[in-house]
């Protein structure tokens, strides 16, 4: 009797630690990562770029396109940050251009059109969504603007920021991403002179221009439907066009437009349209919540800063424009059902090429993006090669020049990260086993 109760005894301490032995490891905390580019504005050298790189897939077919290879040319202009936007979990940049197939399109210094095939590329090179409401948003009139969101849609990209009446152009997008709900708002403070229909029905853009005088009305509202948007999803981006041209500071009313909206419930806002970088700033809220404010990530594909020259003693701000950034940030979800929190944030350095000043006659033109630390590393390589070839002196003195300006425009750009900011890896392909490898933002 004695051994059958031990025996019991024994039966049952099995069946109640079995579940533990056996039980599914706690799910590792949800990641998700985003990069965020700046302008992609269709000047007229770029549109002539895409087209003097145009790959033919074969003979044109009577009535239809002629076949590319490559999306008409534009896939050389994302070419060597493409891996990076694909890695991405959402890549997001602004779309400073209506798209549209009209060929008698009036295009001229500030007034931009670019074709279907920019949408697909845009798709190709990783691209998930793009924010539409911008100043040039209706440089091809309310069609034109309707028009480019239905290119996006075929392409596969979302849109935010313009829409076919006022509640399409304010209403937020909302996806998901490793199980984790994003939501994106975006909106402009400027429309080159324009207001929106006064029909509600009518094709908008979201604007909440600046005031004349005092606070406009508009903020109060503004501010009310992003409380509302972030309640629809984990974390809520605002994209915002803002602030003056070529300066390199946040106007003072950007700044504390910024930080209520990260009061209010942003996680994140990222600002376009000065052309040029402005700082990062790490914002917390008052019950300890962290947040991300970018004023500005300047241009990522243009054509301004084309005759800009590195010189050793000269102030370098003539290729301000030409200066970029691609901004990897990450929110975490530590449990299930838990708050999602600003995680990781690094930036890549970014210039863009261009061969205006430099080209041979009948040379094509050149405009592309490439990121610095890469492009350092593949100069380092090639001159500890050359040294030891003395007889290639030429091409190594041009290469010391090259390199000297990627660091110069390095430098420059890293001035726009506070403390505690990181300088992501170029190598981005492995991007989960990478990341470890990135500092977490500090609290201010």
């Amino acid at each position: 009797m004695g051994r059958t109760a031990t025996l019991r005894g024994v039966f049952l301490s099995v069946l109640l630690v079995a579940p533990l032995l056996f039980a599914a490891p706690p799910p590792p905390p949800a990641r998700v990562e985003l990069v965020f580019g700046g302008d992609v504005i269709s000047h007229g050298d770029v549109r002539r770029t895409a087209a003097e790189h145009f790959r033919k897939a074969g003979p044109p077919v009577k009535g239809s396109p002629t076949p590319s290879l490559n999306h008409e040319g534009w896939d050389q202009l994302f070419g060597p940050i493409a891996d990076v936007l694909r890695t991405a979990d959402v890549a997001v940049v602004n779309l400073e251009t209506p798209i549209t197939a009209n060929p008698k399109a009036v295009t001229k210094e500030l007034l931009f059109n670019a074709p279907p095939a920019l949408a697909q590329s845009l798709a190709a090179a990783g691209v998930r969504l793009v924010s539409t409401g911008n100043n040039h948003a209706r440089d091809q009139h309310l069609t034109g603007m309707v028009e480019t969101l239905q290119h996006l849609e075929a392409a596969g990209v979302r849109h935010v920021g313009t829409g076919a009446s006022r509640a399409e152009a304010w209403a937020p997008v909302v996806m998901e991403a490793q199980g984790v709900r994003l939501g994106f708002l975006s909106f402009s403070r400027l429309l080159n002179g324009f207001n929106n229909p006064v029909a509600a029905t009518q094709p908008h853009v979201a604007l909440v221009p600046y005031p004349r005088t005092g606070r406009p009305p508009g903020i109060e509202q503004l501010l009310e439907r992003v409380r509302t948007a972030a309640t629809q999803c984990d974390v809520l981006i605002v994209l915002v066009h803002w602030g003056a041209e070529y300066t390199v500071k946040p106007l003072p009313e950007d700044e504390s437009l910024a930080h209520a909206l990260i009061d209010a419930g942003a996680g994140a806002v990222i600002g376009h349209h000065p052309h040029v970088l402005q700082p990062l700033e790490a914002y917390t809220t008052k019950g300890g919540r962290r947040g991300l404010i970018a004023y500005s990530l300047g241009n990522l594909v243009a054509n301004q800063g084309r005759f800009y020259a590195h010189t050793p003693r000269s102030s370098g701000k003539a290729g301000d424009t030409r200066d970029s950034m691609l901004l990897r940030v990450s929110w975490r979800r530590q449990a299930p059902g838990g708050p999602v929190l600003l995680d990781e944030v690094a930036a890549l350095p970014v210039w863009i090429e261009n061969n205006a000043r430099t080209r041979k006659r009948k040379q094509r033109r050149f405009i592309q993006p490439v990121l610095i630390d890469r492009e350092v590393a593949v100069l380092e390589e090639r001159l500890a090669a050359l040294a030891l070839q003395p007889l290639q002196a030429k091409e190594a003195r041009g290469l010391e020049q090259r390199l000297a300006l990627m660091k110069y425009r390095r430098e420059r750009i890293l001035k726009m990260l506070p403390e505690g900011f990181a300088v992501a890896s170029p190598q981005l392909r492995l991007r989960r086993e990478l990341a470890a490898g990135t500092v977490a933002v500090q609290s201010p």
